[in-house]
């Protein structure tokens, strides 16, 4: 049907649609028209079809708005999404390697948010073991838990670059992280260990040492503490987890002498002070077995100073030790 014979079939009366008069469907119409909503209107009637179609006098009132209003809302056309097959294979190449470095970028970020969330877990629990809030009641519950899946302890690193070890300690150590926000001290235990397997950081020691003091596996948490303070002998919170352990075993006057290098190195650690004081009463609460009894054995106590280690804690650490002295004590314990 060809647009000359609109005239003779578009009778009197308005569309359906936006009640356009049936006269304004019309080329002399369109032509005169100045008014854009207007046109915009009629435009969005013809291509309707609700009047029938009429691609001529379609395209015929699109230019009379174009020449009107070039930037008119009515002449946007939605194009279909661009295929590989829209481009030449240089062009989708360079697509796909930058979709391909993006993805990379927003794991990457989603890595690093998620790690910062179970870090922060993660010291927030150790704080709450610091201030000796829960040692009496961190018995695990995992001890007697329904066996899971053996996870092996160690990873084998041969041929493995150094980008490479720092990558898969830092992912085994995030694992341990999430397992021990979950309460799943046994498992963080684990993927802490693994992640000492690929590359020793203090950081993975001190998060072990923490797990194993909540399973109050007190001489694997003192080995732990001990390999944190090799590498760094001022790390303040494996001086205050080692003093913590001790606290546990008994030793007293390790402790003290643990929290008193803490404050030799943060004066207004409120935690230390706290914990130093309720330990030195504990010391003082031993009495001394009587000899009359014979059911006594005294132990001498000797404090060695570490001449290496002093020399590396600065001089608060020095002054400490300075202090401290050389002097042994003697305390004497029921056999």
């Amino acid at each position: 049907m060809g647009d000359e014979s609109v005239p003779s079939l578009l009778d009197q009366g308005t569309t359906k649609t936006y009640q356009i008069p049936i006269g304004h469907l019309d080329y002399k119409f369109i032509e005169k028209c100045t008014d854009v909503k207007h046109l915009e209107k009629i435009l969005r009637v013809l291509r309707s079809g609700e009047e029938g179609c009429y691609p001529d006098l379609t395209l015929f009132c699109e230019k009379r708005i174009e020449h009107l209003d070039p930037g008119s809302r009515a002449l946007r056309k939605d194009k279909p999404a661009a295929t590989a097959s829209d481009f030449t294979a240089e062009e989708w190449e360079t697509i796909n390697g930058e979709l391909m470095v993006q993805g990379l970028l927003l794991c990457n970020i989603i890595v690093f948010v998620t790690f910062i969330n179970l870090r922060f877990d993660v010291e927030k629990e150790c704080s709450k073991i610091d201030e000796g809030g829960e040692e009496n009641n961190s018995k695990s519950r995992f001890f007697n838990r329904p066996s899971l899946p053996l996870i092996e302890k160690k990873i084998d690193t041969t041929g493995m670059t150094k980008k490479e070890k720092v990558f898969i300690a830092t992912r085994e150590k995030e694992k341990g992280n999430e397992a021990f926000a979950s309460g799943d001290y046994m498992e963080a235990v684990t993927y802490y260990t693994r992640s000492i397997s690929v590359l020793p950081t203090a950081a993975a020691y001190n998060n072990k040492a923490q797990a194993e003091i909540k399973l109050q596996d007190w001489d694997s948490a003192l080995q732990d503490c001990e390999k944190v303070l090799d590498m760094e002998p001022n790390n303040v919170k494996a001086l205050m987890r080692r003093a913590t352990v001790n606290n546990q075993l008994k030793n007293y006057e390790t402790a003290i002498e643990d929290l008193n290098k803490v404050l030799c190195i943060e004066p207004e650690n409120a935690v230390a002070k706290k914990n130093l004081l309720e330990t030195e009463k504990k010391l003082k609460g031993l009495k001394p077995v009587s000899k009359t009894e014979g059911k006594g054995k005294r132990i001498l106590i000797e404090e060695i100073e570490d001449s290496e280690g002093s020399e590396e804690r600065g001089e608060n650490a020095e002054e400490c030790g300075r202090s401290s002295g050389d002097k042994g004590n003697v305390v004497s314990f029921p056999v």
